[in-house]
């Protein structure tokens, strides 16, 4: 039991079953993932840089985002 061999085929079984459940959870969390059209509310971003990160105009009193 405490030969090299065993103890790779050990470690061997360990990163199987690691992959397995990376692979397992990958697949599950990517199904489950809320989708998204593309629609950006300019309505709801309160600050200049988000604004602009999304393409909107910044401006008017009061201040809000445009598309």
């Amino acid at each position: 039991m405490d030969s090299p061999v065993t103890k790779l085929m050990f470690i061997a079984a360990a990163v199987a079953a690691a992959a397995l459940v990376v692979a397992v959870m990958w697949t599950t969390l990517g199904k489950n993932a809320p989708q998204t059209d593309d629609t950006v509310k300019y309505d709801k971003i309160e600050s200049k840089n988000l604004c602009d990160a999304v393409g909107g105009t910044w401006g008017g009193t009061p201040a809000a985002c445009t598309g």
